[in-house]
């Protein structure tokens, strides 16, 4: 077999953040800024990884320890009694991993269906998104799934983790996205949130409800193309994020600039404490220019994973038979 590449966009989100990890829906977007992965097969079972982050020297009969390689280590720990040969991996990324666009998703993903590939099985999108659930949830002990599905499907997607549903909901939104410059760990964030869940746990619960219920109320706004009432859905997530405590100063300064430029809605995305915050723009409205912070350069991407070395465009398969191999 010749050389493998595959990339997957990462991922944004939009609603949902929080409450999904207690059942709630989530609306999460791809992004055009991509991961790719080249795999070269080997005649040996030695692996090869190269990324900017740092290389790896391993075999797949005696795994090699790295978390700088976690996630890879972890799929392949799965993979390799299926893996005739070992192979050499290039990851390149057009993101940093200090921003959250999704960076451990999007290579679980590529990863993910290389490993497919090499082992000679269907390619569909719900086998892959539930593996890719079940590796992060094991190697960082949390994962609502949202990110991976919209690194698998592309566009603006409905993720509801109670079933593993996926809705595409298009990709006609403009939005702004801008950087903080600084992140908190997702993992630290949640923690901390579930710590004050357990004092007030009658009243977190209420604020999950109300999150689902300003969830559900955004697809529907997507969905009957009412971007004004998307925006208010965004404006009032925001505000019962920041109930949770995860809106700092520096956050809740950049989301009301925001609604001052008159955008239709600004909240933020992600886990909070950092990172980034995103606003709906209006048809033909540039996103602003904040000052101090960094603007990401991003827009909807409609393609999820694919495989660029195929000849004929490499998508996966929802279902049905699997993909032909590569030319």
């Amino acid at each position: 077999m010749t050389e493998l590449v595959v990339s997957a966009p990462g991922s944004l989100m939009l609603m949902g953040e929080h409450a999904v990890l207690h059942g709630s829906p989530s609306v999460v977007c791809a992004v055009d800024q991509r991961l790719q992965v080249s795999v070269t097969p080997r005649t040996d079972r030695r692996v090869l990884i190269r990324s900017t982050l740092g290389d790896l020297d391993t075999s797949l009969d005696f795994l090699a320890e790295s978390h700088t390689h976690r996630f890879t280590l972890a799929l392949l720990t799965r993979w390799r009694n299926r893996l005739t040969t070992g192979f050499e991996m290039t990851i390149t990324s057009d993101f940093s991993d200090k921003v959250g666009l999704g960076s451990s998703a999007a290579l679980t993903v590529v990863v993910a269906t290389v490993l497919r590939r090499l082992s000679g099985l269907p390619l569909r999108q719900r086998a892959l998104l539930d593996e890719c659930i079940s590796v992060v949830k094991q190697v960082q002990g949390h994962a609502s799934g949202s990110d991976i599905a919209a690194s698998i499907h592309g566009g603006v997607v409905c993720y509801r983790p109670a079933t593993g549903g996926v809705l595409p909901l298009g990709s006609a939104l403009s939005l702004g996205v801008y950087y903080c410059g600084y992140k908190m760990p997702t993992a630290d964030v949640i923690k901390r949130v579930e710590e004050q869940r357990a004092c007030l746990s009658l009243l977190y619960d209420r604020l999950f409800e109300m999150m689902s219920a300003c969830t559900q109320q955004a697809i529907s706004a997507i969905q009957s193309k009412d971007l004004p009432q998307l925006g208010h859905c965004m404006n009032i997530y925001h505000g019962l994020l920041d109930s949770l405590g995860v809106c700092d100063s520096t956050l809740a300064s950049m989301v009301f600039w925001l609604r001052e430029q008159d955008v239709l809605g600004a909240k933020i995305s992600g886990s909070g404490l950092g990172d980034c915050v995103v606003c709906l723009l209006k048809p033909d409205q540039a996103p602003p220019a904040m000052p101090d912070f960094t603007r990401l350069p991003v827009s909807i991407c409609e393609r999820g994973v694919c495989f660029e070395s195929d000849t004929h465009g490499g998508g996966l398969a929802p279902a049905g038979p699997p993909l032909p191999e590569p030319c």
